[in-house]
């Protein structure tokens, strides 16, 4: 009876252990051997970064009770990992280093290269919130766990407690150098030079010396900006803003970067609806920075439709001074398409009308000349003149020849020749 409860026990054991496996995902011992297997036949050709790697994933749990293969594997990879890593960092290839520092278990060099990388993109909140994730799973007893062969091997590991500082005061001065690289962004002066450039534009596209002096405009404002656009990288520094108020863990911080980021892109849609609205363009900006505040729909639509209607009546105004080209681009702000196409009907109906003599001069040089051509009596005549003019040419250089050889046969008489 014992032997057969002895049995039955083995059995379920077997059976449970058979299901624990088949709902595990892996790895499996099979796979730390494997990859144990190719971390030593790869040290003994050589090739030790391949070999770290390797070893490292031999490391870690499996889906068996015991990853008989993970100790070994990780005293094999210190080493490994110290030079390769080492030698990466000495190279500038920090990604490398950290790559190569963590596979070897060396924890506390791969922080120093991580940061170094950090540090050189602290401006970016993506930058911020990698480095908090980073150090917030280093921080937890889970990292011990599952990395404890590695520091068994290499030694013991913490999070520097100075880096982990470093990463928190990152938001603070983050809005600090975006704010400041906002101002220096959005050039009022780019502005003016921009309205002078589309106030000075002719609508008269038959005459020649306006249509010159707006293309050298164009080029000195080019040569002047060198493709700057102010606009575009406010909107860019607002965004950034923006994101440091999102991710930031510190809800205190959070706030302030929120509040700057709605009040810096409201003042400038106000700013260039107010001071620089002669230039559609600036109302189409000032619609972007309204929306990017992601207002609620009603307050959005209402303050975007308020530069709608302020572009359909400088649209008018413009139209009532018979500047149909700038009327027909505030027509376009103002999502009045009608109004657009009818603005620039009446520019190409100008255009032709002040074409018309030319065209109809050349209406008539056409019909006469294909009248001549038609006449035979005329298309003979017009032959036997060009006969004419051939022959007569032939005899002038006939003539011409034969004068020049008498003045140099006189010429050879009188030297004596």
């Amino acid at each position: 009876m014992k032997s057969k409860l002895t049995a039955a026990l083995l059995m379920a054991s077997l059976t449970m252990g058979a299901c624990a496996f088949a709902d595990c995902p892996g790895p499996f011992l099979a796979d730390a051997k494997k990859a144990y297997d190719k971390a030593q036949a790869a040290e003994k050709q050589g090739r030790q970064e391949a070999a770290l790697r390797l070893y490292a994933q031999a490391e870690g749990s499996v889906c068996e009770p015991v990853n008989i293969y993970e100790a070994d594997a990780a005293k094999r990879a210190v080493p490994l990992g110290l030079t390769l890593g080492a030698a990466a960092e000495k190279k500038g290839d920090l990604q490398t280093a950290y790559e190569l520092y963590e596979a070897g278990g060396h924890f506390t060099l791969a922080d120093r290269a991580f940061m170094t990388m950090t540090r050189a993109k602290a401006g970016e909140p993506a930058a911020y919130q990698a480095a908090r994730e980073h150090f917030d799973n280093r921080s937890g007893e889970a990292f011990q766990s599952n990395h404890a062969a590695a520091i068994k091997a290499a030694g013991a590991y913490s999070p520097d407690a100075k880096l982990i500082a470093e990463v928190a005061a990152m938001p603070a001065k983050g809005i600090e150098l975006t704010v400041q690289r906002e101002t220096a962004a959005f050039n009022e002066q780019f502005l003016r030079d921009y309205i002078q450039l589309v106030q000075a534009r002719s609508d008269d596209l038959t005459d020649a010396n306006a249509i010159q002096q707006s293309i050298a405009a164009q080029q000195t404002f080019v040569q002047k900006w060198q493709g700057q656009d102010p606009i575009k990288s406010s909107r860019e520094a607002l965004e950034t803003l923006r994101m440091w108020g999102v991710t930031s863990s510190d809800a205190e911080i959070s706030k302030k970067a929120l509040t700057q980021f709605g009040q810096r892109a409201d003042q400038r849609a106000q700013l260039l609806t107010q001071k620089y609205n002669a230039a559609p363009k600036h109302l189409e900006d000032a619609i972007d920075f309204i929306t990017m505040q992601q207002l609620d729909t009603a307050k959005s639509e209402l303050r975007v439709g308020a530069v709608r209607a302020q572009a359909a009546k400088l649209g008018d105004e413009a139209n009532g001074k018979k500047r149909y080209l700038l009327a027909a681009e505030y027509y376009d702000v103002a999502h009045d398409a009608a109004k657009a196409a009818a603005a620039r009907d009446k520019v190409s109906q100008a255009t032709m009308k002040k074409m018309q003599p030319s065209m109809e001069a050349g209406r008539q040089l056409a019909e006469q000349m294909q009248k001549e051509y038609s006449d035979p009596a005329k298309v003979q005549a017009m032959r036997e003149q060009a006969e004419a003019a051939r022959k007569a040419m032939q005899e002038q250089q006939a003539s011409s020849k034969a004068t020049n050889k008498k003045k140099a046969d006189e010429l050879e008489k009188e030297l004596g020749l």
